[in-house]
């Protein structure tokens, strides 16, 4: 089940389009369906990609990211106590975001030039394909515009454990995965739940808040 909310913050004029961003979602969505796609090679591409733009990131980025994902933060539903480990965590834009509702957050990113700008407290150098987390540690999986590794993130969750999913730029996003497709991959990872999913759209961008049936 999905569920959609209102608008409440409305997108301003001036939305940025991303080179590539078509071919870009057509592989992260392949991803998503497939995890076994992912290989060294696609790892050090992606490496590269983001060692570029870390110099650029926070100035180019800084002003839209956080929208959606403090919206999903305010009205998606109940959030458990506990871990949260931020997949995809970068200079740690996000992470004073996540900071307010989980005293614990875990900062993964694959780019060592992006983590060397974070200033978050606990940060990992990892691949979110193998997170570095044993089963059933964390409350929540925090993916904004980061590759979904949908076994991996329902394996380290609790039981009642949510996956906060964001996009900046919307359905524009070069990381955009269709909310159904999330809500799909995570249902065949973790078969004995239910999930649910509550979505809005938040000035450019989209956010997805997702749950076992029953968790609070």
């Amino acid at each position: 089940m999905i569920q959609t909310l209102p608008r409440l913050i409305p997108a301003a004029p001036g939305k940025p389009v991303r080179e590539g961003a078509a071919d870009t979602q057509r592989a992260s969505r392949a991803l998503a369906e497939d995890p076994s796609r992912w290989s060294p090679q696609e790892a050090r591409a992606v490496i590269d990609r983001y060692t570029e733009l870390a110099p650029v990131w926070e100035s180019e980025r800084g002003g839209y990211r956080p929208v959606p994902l403090s919206d999903a933060l305010a009205r998606g539903g109940p959030l458990p106590s506990g871990l949260c480990l931020e997949v995809g965590a970068g200079t740690g834009l996000l992470t004073p975001l996540l900071a307010k509702v989980w005293p614990q957050v875990l900062s993964l990113d694959l780019t060592p030039e992006m983590l060397r700008r974070s200033r978050a407290p606990w940060r990992v150098l990892a691949d979110a394909s193998r997170l570095p987390l044993p089963d059933g540690t964390a409350a929540a999986a925090v993916l904004a515009d980061a590759p979904l590794f949908a076994e991996e993130v329902a394996r380290v969750l609790v039981p009642h454990g949510v996956v906060v999913w964001s996009n900046a730029l919307g359905v524009d996003a070069p990381h955009h995965v269709p909310v159904p497709t999330v809500l799909a991959a995570l249902q065949r990872a973790a078969p004995g739940r239910q999930w649910t999913a509550v979505t809005a759209e938040a000035g450019w961008g989209l956010w997805a808040v997702f749950r076992p049936a029953g968790g609070s």
